[in-house]
């Protein structure tokens, strides 16, 4: 297994191991016309969004920017949504889900459009995304059925898809273990620290907006025709609030919780390698990788996963039984485990044998939010206080942040975009605020109360 000896990055994410921008801390009350909380990417995009309509705007950061799940990911940009392609024709339509993976696309082009006008420098690259089948689990056969009738259907709607024979899958993959997978050909990667700190210090510059970190929020309040935002040390008064918190959503709104289940992942990065161990993003089973590479040619591999969905230790609750936001949701959902490092060491040396004495240089978790149907929740979240929101992502922030971003400030402005006008019936259908299929059963933390 990998060593983990002399380290000194044990909590810190690759991605933000860089010199970074620092923005002030609100030392003042203020009036404006909108209020986003959290300088995460998608917290950033709906200011931009609302400056394009000259909307006063603050966003309030607890932290530092992009200190959440933007920099606490694989660092990929999918525009599949996180389920497969006819179970969303199953469930919905095929027409649907032909929109819902377009909308991914059109995502992912506003993104990249931000990095080229920005110019941001965050190794941007277009090395696709591809799913792997692994030997060594139950029903594998019949999964491999599965990704190549999805491969079928989503060629034949025009997207840019592979499905993988054996022999592909161990050219691409390098393990016997893998019997095929499916391939997304347009999908790409890059720096996400880079890309949220990059896109901060553009949208910090921007007339109608002001980034301030270390403020945190603490309440907000319905005034009579306003609402009211409550730091630590000063209070902002506003018409309203966009909520860009993701997991923590359901702090501020707590009949969230229900929808919106949080989620540790855990990460790690070796040291550079000599040789290149794959090209691209890749997942399977328990594990997810892709490589990223050095400015003198090596590489390194990042590795995530290394748990099942409803593992107990990586699942945390939103309040105690008291109704006190639970002390553990932050303390331990934003720092690595043991137990879920040993898991990832594991699956690591399964797939990449070769590597078994590799030092790992950083290591991480971080809070995801996951709803129960694997799509975002966008929209009004509180109607008294004027709360709206987006939250829920899946995983999949860089395939909704964007448009989520465009659809909500149009719909709090009154204003039809032209995201609201490709894509509003396929979000109020299958993203709108609480929406029963949303919502989780019954599952279990080791985190609850004793």
């Amino acid at each position: 297994m990998p060593s983990t000896t002399d380290l000194d990055q044990f909590g810190l994410p690759f991605w933000l191991d860089l010199e970074r921008p620092e923005f002030p801390v609100l030392d003042q009350d203020l009036t404006v016309d909108a209020v986003v909380v959290g300088a995460g990417i998608a917290g950033l995009k709906l200011a931009r969004c609302l400056n394009r309509y000259g909307v006063k705007t603050i966003i309030l950061e607890g932290s530092r920017a992009g200190e959440g799940a933007s920099s606490r990911n694989q660092g990929t940009i999918n525009h599949s949504p996180g389920m497969m392609y006819q179970d969303c024709i199953r469930q919905s339509s095929r027409e649907i889900a032909r929109e819902l993976w377009q909308l991914g696309l059109e995502n992912h082009r506003l993104l990249r459009q931000q990095i080229e006008e920005y110019e941001i420098d965050c190794d941007y690259q277009i090395d696709g995304m591809t799913s792997l089948v692994r030997r060594d689990f139950p029903d594998w056969e019949e999964l491999l059925k599965y990704y190549r009738r999805d491969s079928e259907l989503l060629a034949e709607d025009g997207f840019d898809v592979m499905f993988l024979d054996e022999t592909e899958a161990l050219r691409v993959g390098g393990s016997p273990l893998f019997a095929g997978g499916l391939r997304y050909e347009t999908d790409a990667q890059f720096h996400s620290g880079k890309f949220v700190l990059g896109l901060a210090q553009a949208v910090a510059q921007l007339p109608h907006v002001k980034l301030f970190e270390g403020t945190r929020v603490r309440k907000i309040e319905s005034l009579e025709n306003r609402t009211r935002v409550v730091t630590d040390k000063n209070t902002i008064t506003t018409e309203r609030v966009f909520l860009s918190t993701n997991a923590l959503a359901p702090q501020f709104v707590p009949n969230l919780q229900s929808a919106l289940r949080a989620e540790r992942g855990q990460v790690f990065v070796t040291e550079p390698l000599s040789e290149r161990p794959c090209r691209g993003s890749f997942g399977t089973s328990l594990a997810w990788w892709r490589e990223i590479i050095e400015p003198d040619g090596r590489f390194r591999v990042l590795f995530g996963g290394g748990r099942e969905r409803d593992e107990p230790d990586s699942l945390f609750p939103q309040f105690q039984s008291i109704g006190r936001p639970h002390p553990k949701l932050e303390d331990e959902g934003f720092r690595p485990s043991d137990e879920h490092q040993l898991r990832l060491e594991i699956q690591f040396a399964k797939l990449f044998p070769q590597f078994e004495d590799v030092r790992i240089t950083h290591r991480w978790g971080g809070l995801q939010s996951f709803t129960a149907d694997n799509l975002p929740q966008i929209g009004l979240f509180d109607s008294d206080r004027r709360i709206y929101g987006i939250a829920g992502f899946c995983g999949r922030g860089n395939a909704h942040s964007d448009i989520g971003a465009e659809f909500l400030v149009g719909q709090a402005l009154d204003i039809e975009s032209e995201v609201d006008r490709r894509f509003g019936s396929v979000i109020e259908s299958l993203m709108r605020v609480h929406r029963e299929s949303a919502n989780w059963g019954r599952w279990h933390s080791s985190h609850n109360d004793e």
